[in-house]
């Protein structure tokens, strides 16, 4: 007898009106009892028709995601927005397993209210907890979800104050954490002192927080794209950014209390994009490297103690160069070029003093006999007209560090150069010995170094008290210092200090 045969499409059409017929799974018992506390708590029974006696996982649950084939378990709930009534969250039964299967919490732009509940949520990849009201988190809050990879709680101005906890480190999936305005202190240490237990971590925002102390040296990080610390009590260096170079595109420091120059080198930073480091205490000068970080869209960095030029970068890149230079922060106030020669000598003086804010305090625009502290200056060429020029330098006593810069030799009319009671290292530029204009060396009570010639009879040089051991050799071809050979301007002679106009009045 021949076999019947049977057209596939009829197959299919008696397998659809079977499994139509097939039981729907139920909601996890732990799930569904959760989901109607919740409701309650949170006014969704009004607002979202969420029903107490409906199953959350039968289609009219609005936000809730369930899995039919993961046990009908709820894998979803996103409310946000939704809830502007308020409520609070109740607490998660984790011996019955209340919504062990969830995989994205957003709660988020719902004003709830009250203390977050811990949550062991084994496998949650995303919870967004921002735009709400909370008033506190548990200080374990994070050892419950080893798998969060994103996670949002800013702009929750009434938590209770907390700090970036040892259980953050808990989080080695982690991508993104935004909790800017989330009212958190202490440091970063260790959060950002251990970046290696975030190898993905890609974004951080902590803007408008309590932060304090300095950005730790360990914060090295090859997948950090965003990172936003704007708005703390931040100080130190910050050095730390070019640590960051294989991988940062958004880099905001406004706001803090940071300090020192800028790093060198900018360069390597070529897919760094916005930029902004206003409102802090930085000095120097921005860096030419600058310039070559080509993906630059937004610069950043008025209100600092900025000195120098004003960068030049492509017209594509907005900045606030021009709010900065009408502050005081660059030599010129609207025209691109180097500063006035005897500035641009003063700046390289004080880079090698590693631009110290005492001085960036009052060396400011393009004109050192206009109030700089420390600078004299007098009618250098003799004729009367024309604008004053340098003629001492009395730095004496200012708690300086680093080292005595070649670049005093520029400043032509220069008859005093005081840098005595300071931390200056390494030696004395043979070069600043050769000044035809110098009458008077005071580097004494440093830590420097070698020998410094004395080959002129009409030049002062005080160097005992360093503790490196610098020691003064006369190489004249006679006689010693002679106070009749000592002449200083009339403008110079009340600028030295009482040691070295003593000596230099009465030979001893």
């Amino acid at each position: 007898m021949a076999k019947l045969a049977v057209p596939p499409l009829l197959v299919i059409l008696v397998l659809l009106q079977s499994a139509t017929r097939l039981p729907v799974a139920e909601t996890s018992t732990a799930d569904e009892e959760y989901m109607h506390r919740l409701a309650a708590a949170t006014g969704a029974e009004r607002l979202l028709g969420w029903k107490a006696d409906s199953d959350p996982c039968n289609g009219s649950w609005v936000g809730v995601t369930c899995a039919p084939f993961d046990g009908n378990r709820i894998i979803q709930i996103d409310v946000r927005g939704l809830l502007r009534g308020g409520g609070t969250l109740p607490e998660l039964d984790r011996q019955a397993g209340s919504l062990s299967h969830l995989r994205m919490l957003d709660l988020g732009d719902n004003n709830l209210t009250g203390p977050v509940p811990t949550l062991f949520l084994d496998r949650l990849l995303t919870l967004r907890l921002d735009g709400n009201a909370f008033s506190g988190l548990p200080h374990s809050f994070f050892r419950g979800m080893p798998e969060l990879h994103y996670f949002s709680i800013s702009d929750n101005p009434r938590l209770e104050e907390w700090g970036l906890w040892s259980d953050l480190l808990s989080l080695t999936e982690l991508r993104v954490f935004n909790a800017s305005n989330a009212n958190i202190n202490g440091t970063l240490q260790v959060f950002l002192g251990n970046l290696g237990a975030f190898p993905a971590l890609a974004e951080v925002s902590l803007a408008r927080n309590r932060l304090t102390g300095v950005v730790p040296e360990k914060l090295v990080s090859q997948s950090i794209a965003k990172l936003d610390l704007s708005s703390n009590g931040l100080s130190g260096s910050i050095n730390f950014i070019n640590n960051l170079a294989s991988s940062i595109t958004d880099l905001r420091l406004d706001h803090n209390h940071f300090s020192g120059p800028f790093p060198a080198d900018l360069s390597g930073l070529y897919l760094l994009s916005v930029f902004s480091v206003a409102h802090n205490r930085l000095t120097g000068v921005v860096p030419p490297s600058l310039a070559r970080v080509w993906r630059l869209s937004w610069v950043s960095v008025s209100d600092n103690l900025l000195q120098g030029p004003v960068p030049e970068l492509p017209d594509s890149v907005k900045t606030d160069f021009a709010e900065a230079a009408v502050k005081g922060s660059f030599c010129r106030l609207d025209v691109h070029g180097p500063c006035d020669q005897e500035t641009s000598s003063l700046l390289s003086v004080a880079a090698a003093f590693h631009y110290p804010e005492i001085l960036a305090v009052s060396w400011r625009r393009d004109d050192p006999c206009d109030g700089w502290l420390g600078i004299h200056c007098g009618d250098g060429d003799g004729g009367g007209g024309g604008r004053n020029k340098v003629t001492g330098v009395n730095l004496s006593r200012l708690g300086l560090n680093g080292t005595i810069d070649p670049a005093f030799a520029s400043l032509l009319y220069l008859e005093a150069i005081i840098l005595a009671g300071n931390n200056l290292t390494g030696t004395v530029p043979a070069s600043i010995l050769q000044m035809p204009s110098l009458r008077v060396l005071d580097v004494s009570n440093n830590a420097l170094e070698g020998t410094v010639l004395s080959v002129r009879h009409d030049v002062l040089i005080l160097a005992d008290g360093n503790r490196g051991g610098l020691n003064v050799t006369a190489i004249a071809a006679s006689g010693s210092f002679s106070s009749s050979r000592f002449q200083l301007s009339e403008a110079t002679t009340p600028f030295l200090t009482f040691a070295a106009v003593f000596v230099a009045l009465f030979g001893y």
